[in-house]
């Protein structure tokens, strides 16, 4: 058998017509090699963005995906540019263009050179920042908060802290201040009311927000701060294969129970928003929600919340908004945070004027701050 290769490779290089003819024939091959781990690379990259995007945690595989830093489904390309340059430069452009397509759509990253101008002068404006203090490692709201000057503080993981705020003198600017269960918010503006919202979790009842309601310049505002559970522990378990349940655990295969028992408790979270969207729907009143959803971006509860909604850094932030899980020794991330599941919508009302991210500071969630404007109304 090696013989007789030999002997083809020796007709084939006989000559130079023949070295020619082989060379050409050689890097045809290559092309169409390249070419094809090119399809299969945008490829991958399509079928991830819609896989988060309309399947997402309605699966266990994809719900899994959705914690992972996105960036590792670009990490062939370096390694396929390599291979592609040489043989066929054209096809990097395509290479590239998918991938920054996949940045903006399945990682959310904003084109936007600058901040939109804030709202004009004689509106009613709002400017709410939004914060989960627990595992803040000792590190200080105020920098971000200064920096800011927002109107409303709503925070989460800081159960009883109203009145400490209060006390506090960077914290001085506002005036009213209540805790309702691990909520608190603090405002410049007088609180009307304040009540906690449940849901049912697999029959029980469990508090995910709080509702709060200001008097803002005259003009009543509803304001939601949000907590809903973190997955962290349901997701342990996966790392040991059982997120391959979502892919493996076809109806009638040995492993669909399994399948089904991991499924449950991604049920349950679609059941949890479904409620909290009844209760934002029935509100009449200008409405802001703002917290922790635990929920990345661009997955299928992201989508169910933003609907009717307006995501603020959508609207008017800069780059990838990631806010969890702060200072990390992730490279793909550069040591920063990889998801955004903190965020503040608007309802249909609200103009939104700016959204800034915290950048910088080692606690577990970053701090995130949007302005809004009621164009129709007056202060």
């Amino acid at each position: 058998m090696i013989d007789g290769f030999l002997k083809k490779l020796g007709e084939a290089l006989r000559d130079e017509e023949s070295r020619v003819r082989f060379v050409g024939r050689g890097l045809a091959v290559i092309r169409r090699i390249v070419t094809t781990l090119t399809v299969l690379f945008i490829a991958s990259l399509f079928l991830v963005a819609l896989g988060l995007r309309f399947v997402g945690e309605h699966n266990v595989t994809s719900g899994f995906l959705l914690y992972l830093p996105r960036q590792i489904f670009l990490l062939p390309l370096p390694f396929l540019m390599v291979i592609t340059i040489p043989f066929a430069w054209k096809q990097v452009v395509v290479q590239v263009a998918a991938a920054l397509a996949f940045v903006v759509f399945a990682m959310g990253w904003q084109f936007r050179a600058a901040q939109p101008e804030p709202p004009k002068s004689g509106l009613l404006t709002l400017t709410v920042l939004t914060y989960n203090r627990g595992e803040n490692q000792g590190q200080s709201l105020q920098p971000f908060k200064d920096q800011i000057q927002p109107d409303v503080i709503v925070l989460q993981d800081a159960p009883g802290r109203a009145a400490g705020y209060t006390k506090a003198a960077g914290y001085s600017e506002f005036l009213y201040a209540q805790s309702v269960g691990e909520f608190t918010i603090l405002s410049r503006y007088p609180l009307i009311g304040a009540s906690p919202v449940t849901v049912v979790s697999n029959g029980v009842p469990v508090s995910i927000a709080a509702r709060f309601e200001l008097d803002v310049a005259g003009q009543k505002v509803v304001v939601f701060g949000v907590h809903f559970r973190s997955p962290r522990d349901h997701l342990r378990g996966y790392w040991r294969g059982a997120f391959l349940y979502g892919i493996l655990g076809l109806p009638g295969t040995p492993f669909s129970e399994k399948r089904q028992r991991l499924q449950a408790w991604w049920d349950d979270r679609l059941s949890q928003v479904d409620q909290f969207r009844l209760v934002i729907d029935r509100e009449t009143l200008p409405v802001l929600v703002a917290g922790d959803f635990n929920a990345p971006a661009g997955g299928v509860v992201h989508q169910r919340l933003v609907k009717g909604l307006s995501d603020a850094h959508l609207s008017a932030g800069r780059g990838f908004g990631f806010t969890f899980p702060g200072t990390t020794g992730n490279p793909l991330s550069l040591g920063g945070p990889w998801m955004r599941i903190d965020y503040i919508f608007a309802g249909r009302e609200w103009r939104v004027g700016r959204c800034v991210t915290e950048e910088r500071r080692q606690s577990q969630h970053r701090a995130l701050a949007a302005t809004f404007s009621l164009p129709h109304l007056q202060p």
